[in-house]
């Protein structure tokens, strides 16, 4: 995978391109030394988690290879009332054949 990656960084640099973004990586974050707030603590404390499942961390981990220019992503949201349904998009995202008794099941099966 890195030989694949690397080779298409080279391909794009030789075509002109100056950028080449490997996305960003969501529930796992740098730690800046910052004090989280509880929304920030709530966020890694389902990345944590979710790790056996998606491998939010390790995955962050695999791209430091490539020693990419960091930058943190935001997420604007009217109130924090939004927030559930706003997870809950997220989650049709990543798993959008996901139904209610096999979501319950990966629940279930995380917090053991």
């Amino acid at each position: 995978m890195e030989f694949l990656i690397a080779s298409a960084a080279l391909c794009f640099r030789e075509e002109g391109s100056q950028l080449l973004s490997l996305s960003g990586v969501p529930l796992a974050r740098l730690d800046r030394g910052e004090q989280p707030d509880t929304l920030q603590n709530m966020l890694d404390m389902s990345g944590s988690a979710l790790e056996p499942v998606y491998g939010f961390r390790s995955l962050l981990a695999f791209k430091a290879k490539f020693q990419p220019d960091y930058r943190p992503l935001y997420m604007a949201y009217p109130d924090t009332a939004a927030l559930p349904a706003i997870a809950a998009a997220i989650g049709r995202a990543y798993l959008p054949h996901l139904g209610a008794g096999s979501a319950l099941r990966l629940v279930r099966q995380i917090r053991r």
